[in-house]
């Protein structure tokens, strides 16, 4: 009984560790940190790793046509516990709304408060982000992530995270006459391994409105990642919030990281 006790204590070990592991490979939001598809978790790259993405996103369809966002973003981590991010988008809006199409960077930061090397605590990180392809996008956020338990004795944990955020969108691109809008809202995501190893993971999030007159913000997808490998690929719905319709994503990206770099 006492060695099966044992066991079963070193196979949680064990999908905790490589858990902490695929945190530190997490996929990038829309604005490049790391995170959920729309929202930052409290995760960094792993020490002197980063991660570059290409992404897609259908943000919904207006009575004029689709509005889409996409483009590169990538993510490193400098020095212990910091983050730095970044890339470049294009938000593209149809004839009637040509005033909203724009080309441009985004650059942002996290600071993670608790270290990684203590997986059964909350992760608490602070961090602030800029946007120019998404209608001019200042945010500031706080999130905590944390394990939350197994489906099954021996498998990857689930993961919860919960934040806060600030958000201000310049809807007056191009003089379209739309103002600004600043909001503070809440958000929560989950990610739910479907497989033992985690290579498959449910991922969803959902948030307060972050624009004035707009909609709840959410996102539900599938995330395929093999543990070990950098390459990590996730497509499913999402509603951004900027527009009144529910779109898709699609994100493909590596993960670049140097072995035994330490906690």
């Amino acid at each position: 009984m006492k060695s099966m006790k044992i066991a079963s204590k070193v196979a949680f070990a064990a999908a905790l560790l490589a858990s902490t592991a695929g945190a530190a490979r997490a996929d990038l939001t829309i604005n490049g940190a790391v995170g959920l598809p729309l929202n930052p978790t409290a995760q960094i790259p792993q020490p002197n790793g980063a991660r570059v993405q290409g992404q897609y996103y259908q943000l919904g369809d207006t009575v004029f046509g689709d509005v889409k966002h996409y483009g590169i973003v990538g993510a490193m981590r400098a020095g212990d516990r910091f983050e730095v991010n970044g890339g470049i988008g294009r938000t593209d809006a149809p004839t009637a709304l040509s005033t909203l199409d724009k080309t441009g960077f985004a650059l942002g930061g996290k600071y993670l408060f608790s270290r990684e090397t203590e997986p059964a605590g909350v992760r608490l990180a602070l961090g602030a982000g800029y946007n120019s392809a998404l209608f001019d996008n200042i945010h500031l956020y706080g999130v905590a992530s944390k394990y939350l338990g197994t489906l099954r004795e021996g498998r990857t944990p689930i993961t919860g995270h919960l934040g806060l955020r600030a958000d201000r969108y310049d809807l007056n691109i191009g003089g379209g006459g739309g103002g600004s809008s600043t909001r503070i809202g809440a958000f929560a995501g989950v990610e739910v391994p479907f497989t033992r190893d985690g290579s498959f993971q449910f991922v969803g999030e959902v948030g307060t409105k972050t624009i004035d007159g707009g909609e709840f913000p959410f996102s539900a997808g599938l995330r395929y990642r093999l543990p070990g490998q950098g390459f990590s690929a996730s497509i499913g719905a999402v509603r951004q919030g900027l527009v009144d319709d529910t779109g898709f994503y699609a994100q493909i990206g590596y993960t670049f990281s140097t072995p035994n770099a330490g906690p």
